[in-house]
């Protein structure tokens, strides 16, 4: 079980770090938004805004790795 917890971990990381277009460690709207359009086409700014703020769980104006996995995790992929 750990083993596989691990691997989704590390797929999320990958999909972050594939996200992360500047390579800062966070992603900020912009690149949250392209995250967005790549899922679903038809999203709007509103839904990545919307997105955005409950997945930047401490209002920082980014999401870092910990908020990005939990946001993946428990909002949109079940994995």
């Amino acid at each position: 079980m750990e083993e596989a917890l691990q691997k989704k971990i590390a797929d999320i990381t990958e999909t972050f770090e594939f996200f992360d277009r500047d390579g800062n460690g966070l992603i900020d709207f912009d690149e949250f938004r392209s995250l967005l359009q790549t899922v679903n086409p038809d999203a709007t700014i509103s839904q990545s805004a919307e997105g955005f703020s409950i997945t930047d769980t401490n209002s920082d104006g980014y999401v870092d790795l910990d908020e990005f996995i939990e946001w993946w995790r428990s909002n949109w992929w079940e994995y």
